[in-house]
C-alpha cells in the first residue's frame, strides 16, 4: 500500500462522510441556520481536500514510479464515489429542481458508462477515458464545490453579491458538466460502434 493509493482511499472514505454531513446540515437548517452554515463550510473544506487528492495521488504515483493497476482502478472509482455520494445528498437536501436534473444526467451517465466498461472488461476489451470525460469530472467537482460554498455563504449570511455569484457559478458549472457527460457518452457509444 503506497501513499498515492492511500490518498485515493481517503477520497473514497470522504465521499460518504461529506454526504452524511450534508444530511445533518439539512436536519438542523431551520432550527439552527448558523450551525448548518458551519457544517456546509466543513463539507466544502473536506470536498476541496478530496479534490486536491485527485490530482495529488496521480502526480505522486507518476513521480515515484508507484503506478499500479489497483491504484489506477481505485482512482477512477474514487472520483465516482466522491461525486456520487455528495450529489445524491445535495439532491435530497439542497439542490433546486433544475440542478437535480443536471445531477441525474451526471449520475445516469456514470452508471451507464460503468456498465459498458464492465461488460467490455468481461470480454477482454476496454473503454479508455476520453477528453470530454476528464473535463466532465473536473467540471462536476468544481460545480459541486461551488454549490457547497454557495450553501455556506447563504447560511452564514455573506453579502448578497457573493451568494448570487456562487449560485450562478454552481449552476453554470453543473450544467456544463451535464452537457459534457452527454457528449462523452455519445463519444463512447461511437467508439463502441466503430469496434463492431
Amino acid at each position: 500500500m503506497n501513499l498515492p493509493t492511500l490518498l485515493t482511499l481517503l477520497r473514497i472514505i470522504l465521499g460518504p462522510i461529506i454526504a452524511a454531513l450534508i444530511l445533518w446540515a439539512a436536519n438542523v437548517m431551520y432550527a439552527d441556520p448558523l450551525l448548518a452554515g458551519f457544517i456546509y463550510a466543513l463539507c466544502f473544506i473536506l470536498f476541496a481536500l478530496a479534490a486536491v487528492t485527485d490530482w495529488l495521488d496521480g502526480w505522486l504515483a507518476r513521480k515515484t514510479g508507484a503506478v499500479t493497476p489497483l491504484g489506477a482502478a481505485l482512482d477512477h472509482a474514487a472520483d465516482k464515489v466522491l461525486v456520487t455520494c455528495v450529489l445524491i445528498a445535495l439532491a435530497y437536501a439542497a439542490l433546486p429542481l433544475n440542478l437535480v436534473a443536471a445531477a441525474l444526467i451526471l449520475l445516469g451517465r456514470d452508471v451507464a458508462i460503468a456498465g459498458l466498461r464492465e461488460g467490455l472488461a468481461a470480454q477482454g476489451g476496454r473503454l479508455p477515458v476520453g477528453g470530454a470525460g476528464k473535463w466532465k469530472a473536473a467540471t462536476a467537482m468544481a460545480g459541486v464545490g461551488a454549490f457547497l460554498l454557495f450553501q455556506t455563504t447563504a447560511l452564514l449570511r455573506a453579502s448578497a453579491g457573493w451568494v448570487l455569484a456562487l449560485s450562478w457559478t454552481a449552476q453554470i458549472l453543473l450544467w456544463i458538466a451535464a452537457a459534457l457527460a452527454l457528449l462523452s457518452a455519445v463519444q463512447y457509444l461511437a467508439a463502441l460502434l466503430r469496434r463492431d
